[in-house]
């Protein structure tokens, strides 16, 4: 008897999307989006120059910088 050859691995992953130093997740219809604390200390971080408006609106969409 042949064993199959037509089945996928599958890995668990045990991982918050959303922690201190990663407030944003990839989903554009999360909440996390309408933050409120979390978008302000962006938009400082931008008027502090440690980003550009551009590299926060990536951190925030979860694109990286």
């Amino acid at each position: 008897m042949e064993s199959p050859d037509n089945f996928a691995y599958v890995i668990l992953v045990d991982y918050k999307l959303h922690t201190s130093a990663k407030p944003f997740c990839y989903d554009e219809s999360c909440p996390c989006k309408e933050d409120q604390d979390d978008t302000s200390q962006v938009a400082q971080f931008v008027t502090d120059g440690l980003m550009t408006p551009d590299e926060a609106t990536n951190f925030v969409k979860e694109k990286g910088i």
